[in-house]
């Protein structure tokens, strides 16, 4: 009964007065796909994962701004190429942490790559969860929804409240959530996964290519509703 009580505790949330995303802003996330937010479950453990690890689900019901619900953005490299500021930028690497009043230790949203002993509990894909291990696993990519124009959007600010989508550095998938239930204590809630959801429409990337809109690594494909998030 104290765990549940800690995850529901109300905790600062950010409103930055510029509408853009920096370094150290408290946020939420919603996701496009099931409408809800993510949150963290530190009653239940993420299996096959290193450390202490546990499992993100969405929250259809808008839980608000506690413990289990407010993730603080950060980026990964004090300096990259788009310099020493504290805004967050599309191409940039980031950290998503956990906020301090959640768990006794600082915890990262991470990824660990699929296999036979960790993936995620209800479709078997990617697993996304919090860990306690600060690795690579735990490094993302904000990315432009419009593949049209992702390389445009390199070095730009990245504006609350803006579709985005949140790419994996290691492995390169995209931060997802379905409608798949995950039972859990909270009565449950939609499973959140690593997984890039997408259609097996052609998307023009060769005509793009030749006009030099794009390079071979810009994955082109439709991004799903699953994989779109805003903060």
């Amino acid at each position: 009964m104290a765990t549940f009580e800690k995850e529901t505790k109300r905790v600062p949330w950010t409103f930055p007065t510029d509408g853009l995303l920096r370094s150290g802003n408290s946020i939420m996330m919603q996701n496009k796909a099931t409408c809800g937010h993510l949150v963290m479950d530190i009653n239940e453990r993420q299996q096959g994962a290193d450390g202490d690890a546990f499992v993100l689900t969405t929250c259809k019901t808008n839980p608000g701004p506690i413990s289990r619900s407010v993730f603080v953005i950060k980026r990964a490299e004090k300096v990259d190429i788009f310099g020493t500021d504290d805004i967050i930028r599309y191409g940039q690497k980031i950290k998503i942490e956990a906020n301090p009043y959640i768990y006794r230790k600082t915890l990262f949203v991470s990824s660990t790559p699929l296999s036979a002993l960790c993936y995620s509990p209800e479709s078997r894909k990617q697993e996304a969860s919090v860990h306690s291990n600060e690795h690579y696993i735990g490094t993302w990519i904000i990315d432009s929804c419009d593949p049209n124009f992702r390389m445009e959007c390199q070095g730009t600010p990245v504006k609350a409240g803006e579709p985005i989508l949140i790419r994996h550095a290691q492995t390169m998938h995209y931060l997802a959530s379905d409608n798949v239930r995950h039972g859990n204590d909270f009565g449950g809630e939609c499973e959140v996964m690593t997984h890039s959801f997408s259609n097996q429409n052609k998307t023009q990337n060769l005509f793009l290519e030749k006009k030099g809109a794009l390079t071979t690594d810009v994955p082109t494909r439709f991004q799903f509703d699953q994989n779109v998030w805003m903060l």
